[in-house]
């Protein structure tokens, strides 16, 4: 307990000294995590995960990693079929791949950069690029959805 106090006093000195620091911000490292919004069309616009007969129903999507020691880590996703995108919880790394299994024998590698906004302290990571099968995605500025073309 002895131990414990001494390193909360030394935290709490270490904070209130940087703090009178006008020309320092301290920012805490939060593991947070990037919402992309993602949507497939085909090479004449047409939508391709939703609608009535969609070529890949959203709902059979599989989102995923891939471990160092090659075990598949599901990645988080849900379904907005009002503005018809899926979101995907990206964490903020620079640079990343996950994978998009639009049915069994389709799969896409999906590499994304995000970036910090250096003009902002303690700015949240921004998604600055993404792309499927080293094909770069359109990001609309109105929807701030990304839009992955498939050309088949």
């Amino acid at each position: 307990m002895k131990n414990y106090s001494i390193l909360l006093l030394l935290s709490l000195i270490f904070v209130s000294a940087n703090s009178c620091k006008k020309d320092k911000t301290i920012c805490g490292q939060l593991d947070m995590l990037v919402l992309t919004k993602i949507n497939y069309l085909d090479k004449d616009g047409k939508d391709l995960l939703f609608g009535d007969h969609p070529s890949y129903p959203a709902e059979d999507l599989k989102i995923y990693q891939i471990l160092p020691n090659g075990q598949k880590l599901e990645v988080y996703f849900s379904i907005n079929r009002n503005e018809k995108f899926i979101a995907v919880n990206i964490d903020r790394s620079e640079s990343r791949t996950f994978y998009i299994e639009l049915k069994p024998d389709l799969i896409d590698k999906i590499t994304f950069r995000n970036e910090a906004d250096k003009n902002i302290p303690c700015s949240a990571m921004i998604l600055k690029e993404l792309k499927h099968n080293d094909i770069a995605g359109q990001y609309d500025e109105k929807t701030q959805i990304w839009i992955l073309t498939k050309k088949y």
